[in-house]
């Protein structure tokens, strides 16, 4: 039986102003911090995080080690 598990999922309301009035520096410092949030979500829950990294899904543990996905 496979294992499922629920997304976590990450509250990201604490931006000073809307992200349709921020600029390019402002999106990318917001994308930022919402990241380190779920990465820190995660592996705080002895949960692997899943990315895209030049066209591979990778897995990444909190000790920092990452495994490529075959798909």
């Amino acid at each position: 039986m496979p294992i499922t598990a629920k997304p976590i999922l990450i509250r990201y309301g604490s931006a000073a102003k809307s992200s349709f009035n921020m600029n390019a520096t402002e999106l990318n410092q917001a994308a930022s911090s919402i990241l380190r949030r779920a990465r820190e979500k995660a592996f705080n829950k002895g949960l692997p995080i899943y990315y895209i990294d030049k066209d591979k899904l990778v897995e990444e543990y909190s000790d920092g080690c990452k495994k490529v996905i075959n798909r």
